[in-house]
């Protein structure tokens, strides 16, 4: 059998295929493509070392890592590290936050027993 035609007996033509889309790659911009950066997420590193350091650390570093990594071209690295650094902060500030409200709870039945203590002994000497 032969292939199918048009009415004025041409063979039938393949619809063209559409030139091929630039990634993100170190020369996308050249072609009117710009890949828009990763969130650095360093609001959450920044929260993260005011309120408990120890986890602010790691979030802060990672966080710094993003841009440079985006710059070189590793996209998928400098994802993982956002999402690292957002991770870190978030423990940062949970941990801290529950640490800080803690010792105002301490602070808080301290006074209340320094009270009761010092009541029963202006009670007792009277």
């Amino acid at each position: 059998m032969t292939e199918p035609s048009d009415p004025a007996g041409l063979p039938a033509q393949q619809p063209p295929t559409p030139p091929p889309q630039p990634g993100p790659g170190p020369y996308a911009a050249q072609f009117g493509y710009t890949p828009v950066p990763v969130n650095n997420n360093l609001g959450w590193a920044i929260g993260g070392i005011l309120v408990c350091w120890p986890f602010g650390i790691p979030s802060l570093i990672k966080s710094l890592a993003v841009n440079s990594l985006w710059a070189q071209g590793q996209f998928d690295q400098a994802q993982l590290a956002a999402a690292e650094a957002k991770k870190w902060g978030k423990i940062g500030i949970i941990v801290g936050a529950s640490a800080y409200g803690l010792l105002i709870l301490a602070y808080v039945v301290f006074f209340i027993v320094y009270a009761v203590l010092i009541g029963s002994l202006v009670a007792t000497t009277q």
